[in-house]
């Protein structure tokens, strides 16, 4: 199934879940400032996503097994693109060896983490990859590449 929202478009294959939508308003905003623009966020797992779940996927991370990847596309403000954090261009290339159990958002135990973030057509994202055990990241890594190959990101 093809999924396409906001500019960002995936094949979502059998078997995963996914929702591209874009998150809330934050309620501190002080009215000078006007209405916050809120930004796109993909979510995709290779499991059923539970309905509720903050924006780098707590509450799915949680009910994870070792068999188990979550992906977190996650859009900051445009006039980040071009800061130092945001340099680098283009998806990333995601490599077994970049997940760590200390880059989880949370660390739980047993599960792993990556974080990329990049730039792409003056936009800016962070690239979140939670996989459901450390230790089955050299398996779990392909599957995953196939559907960040797939990945297309365009104009909002």
């Amino acid at each position: 199934m093809r999924m396409n929202s906001n500019g960002i478009d995936v094949d979502v294959p059998q078997g995963w879940d996914a929702e591209i939508f874009r998150r809330k308003a934050l309620a501190a905003r002080r009215p000078a400032d006007g209405p916050e623009e809120t930004t796109p966020v993909l979510h995709m797992a290779n499991f059923a996503l539970p309905p509720a779940r903050g924006d780098f996927g707590s509450g799915a991370v949680e009910i994870m097994r070792s068999e188990n990847v979550l992906v977190v596309l996650f859009e900051y403000e445009p006039e980040a693109a071009v800061t130092a954090l945001f340099s680098s261009s283009g998806i990333p290339n995601v490599n077994p060896d970049d997940f760590s159990p200390s880059r989880m958002q949370r660390p739980i135990e047993g599960q792993s983490g990556a974080q990329y973030f990049f730039n792409l057509g003056g936009r800016a994202f962070c690239l979140y990859i939670a996989l459901g055990s450390h230790g089955r990241r050299n398996q779990l890594v392909p599957e995953l590449n196939q559907v960040l190959r797939t990945l297309r990101i365009g104009a909002r």
